[in-house]
């Protein structure tokens, strides 16, 4: 049975992580390039509501957000791309698991996560169709 829309669904999925991995990537590079803290401390001094400790802490966990989203889509990038050279191989209950759990390991980006799940539910859900010969 021919996995059409499987496959194309894993290819937009990948490509949609690999482009969604190079942006939070150039986004860890540009925050720790830029003096942030010093943009921070200068903010602090005309608004004194924040301490300077929350906004450290802040920061500290924006940017572990972005190393778990850069982590999580190099592992979705490995998965998606072995879930594609398994439907093309045939395995199709493999690849559908794979996609499934790819697309829990993408739970920081959204549209990956569709692109995943979408075709995993759909390798596992649909059933060759069986061809019947007709006698005369």
């Amino acid at each position: 049975m021919k996995r059409t829309g499987e496959f194309a669904l894993s290819i937009i999925g990948v490509s949609i992580a690999a482009i969604f991995l190079i942006v939070t990537i150039i986004a860890a590079v540009y925050i720790n390039s830029v003096d942030l803290k010093g943009m921070v401390d200068y903010s602090l001094m005309t608004d004194s509501e924040i301490s300077a400790s929350e906004i450290d802490m802040s920061i500290k966990l924006f940017m572990g957000l972005l190393w778990a989203g850069i982590i999580s889509l190099i592992i979705a990038l490995a998965g998606g791309l072995s879930a594609i050279f398994l439907l093309k191989g045939g395995k199709v209950k493999p690849a559908g698991i794979l996609l499934i759990i790819t697309g829990i390991v993408t739970v920081f980006q959204i549209w990956p996560l569709i692109f995943f799940i979408i075709p995993g539910i759909m390798c596992l859900v649909r059933k060759p169709i069986d061809t019947v010969e007709v006698i005369v």
